[in-house]
């Protein structure tokens, strides 16, 4: 056989492996895309409860009539998947609240109850005609209740399977995290695609949560670190921001407020742009109602522990600029000069300050360093660190601050 032939061997060969395919394959229309997951906890109601909540007894056993049973023992979660229908895409939302013929639903949410989340996965596997596939998965919504006992045994299964992604979205739902699946939305087809969108509106609203990675929390958690994850409120069409669920090791313990949502964002130097309002600076408007608006467009701030024997304070310095973007109750005609501007400066800096301040003394008398104050202490004040680490819990809600605000106004509008 000469060189030539041999070449041509090598090439056919080469052809035969990289052209079979994949001998694993499933084609597309075989598999049913799971764009969305929420997770309920599962007990039984208290027997006491069951005369007095008969509404609530009666929904329990609506949401999970169709569930079949689990292998062994008694259920801890309810997992809702939902996968689009392809076909009724094209419908227009016209439906209201659940009630909904079976030829015109856009999703198939499909609810099951079980102790551990491959089991609930194995047993939702027969109960339809297709392979649930997770690739495309969008958002995971847990419940207020479950998110107390604690996320560590829920997140594990998700991290782990290869179908998942770390970058899906995760959120915090007050009351039932179904009902979120069940919102019809007026602009989008799936409610789950709606939710994964809306937190692109952190770029105009500061009081959205922008990142709700799973990756983040997984790694928050196994770092034993405090941190945050986005909460939503519904109704029948709508799916509303409620600030922030706070978590400590895995397990929620309270809410914040979107303001302090606004503070959390510019500690981590994530504040993507908003709007900050403050009372009016001028002593001729004494109305509860003149308020001033600032637009930011950057924001940066620096935190550095200062020690000094066994005070440790942390000093803020938080540096804004942004655009005076409306006077409320200030007239058109109005003089705004660099006098007017530097008041406002002065009076944005108090109102972004005592804000600051607010809200580092929520999160200490909750003890939660959301902040991570104690990263700070850990890359800056190392030796030290070294020594207070094991007692933090204990130091961090005693710890001072120091708060400096510089806001500079560069743009006005249009007015001349």
């Amino acid at each position: 056989m000469n060189r030539k032939s041999k070449a041509e061997l090598i090439i056919i060969c080469s052809l035969i492996i990289l052209l079979t395919g994949c001998w694993d394959s499933i084609n597309i229309e075989d598999r049913a895309y799971v764009i969305g997951i929420a997770i309920d906890e599962y007990p039984p109601l208290p027997q006491g409860l069951k005369n007095e909540e008969n509404i609530l007894e009666n929904e329990q056993e609506r949401m999970f009539e169709s569930s079949t049973e689990v292998n062994a023992g008694i259920p801890s979660y309810a997992m809702t998947i939902q996968i689009p229908i392809i076909k009724h895409a094209s419908l227009p939302n016209i439906l209201s609240g659940g009630a909904s013929e079976p030829s015109t639903l856009k999703t198939w949410d499909i609810t099951q109850v079980g102790n551990s989340f491959i089991e609930i996965n194995r047993s939702i596997a027969t109960r339809i005609n297709l392979i649930p596939y997770y690739e495309h998965l969008q958002v995971i919504i847990i419940s207020e209740n479950v998110a107390r006992k604690g996320l560590r045994n829920i997140l594990d299964f998700f991290i782990r399977d290869p179908e998942m992604r770390s970058r899906t979205k995760l959120f915090i739902a007050q009351g039932s995290a179904k009902k979120v699946l069940d919102v019809i939305p007026r602009i989008e087809d799936y409610a789950s695609i709606y939710l994964a969108k809306m937190p692109r509106s952190a770029r105009v609203n500061a009081e959205i949560i922008h990142w709700t990675d799973l990756g983040q929390a997984v790694q928050a958690i196994y770092s034993k670190e405090d941190f945050h994850l986005p909460a939503i409120e519904v109704t029948e069409f709508e799916i509303m921001n409620k600030g922030a669920a706070l978590f400590k090791d895995d397990k929620m313990i309270g809410w914040a407020d979107g303001k302090d949502v606004e503070v959390l964002k510019l500690m981590h130097n994530v504040f993507l742009g908003g709007v900050l309002t403050s009372d009016f600076v001028t002593d001729e408007h004494d109305s509860e109602n003149d308020v001033m608006s600032l637009e930011i467009i950057k924001a940066k701030t620096k935190i550095t522990p200062i020690v000094q024997g066994d005070d440790i304070t942390f000093k803020i310095d938080i540096n804004i600029k942004g655009n005076y973007s409306e006077g409320v109750n200030h007239p058109l005609t109005d003089k705004i000069d660099q006098e007017f501007i530097e008041k406002a400066e002065k009076a944005f800096e108090k109102s972004i300050k005592d804000q600051c301040i607010e809200t580092i003394e929520k999160m200490q008398n909750m003890d939660m360093d959301v902040f991570h104050f104690s990263t700070a202490m850990r890359t800056k004040q190392p030796s030290y660190w070294a020594k207070i680490k094991d007692k933090w819990d204990n130091i961090f809600p005693d710890v001072k601050t120091e708060v400096n605000v510089k806001v500079a106004i560069k743009q006005i509008g249009n007015m001349q």
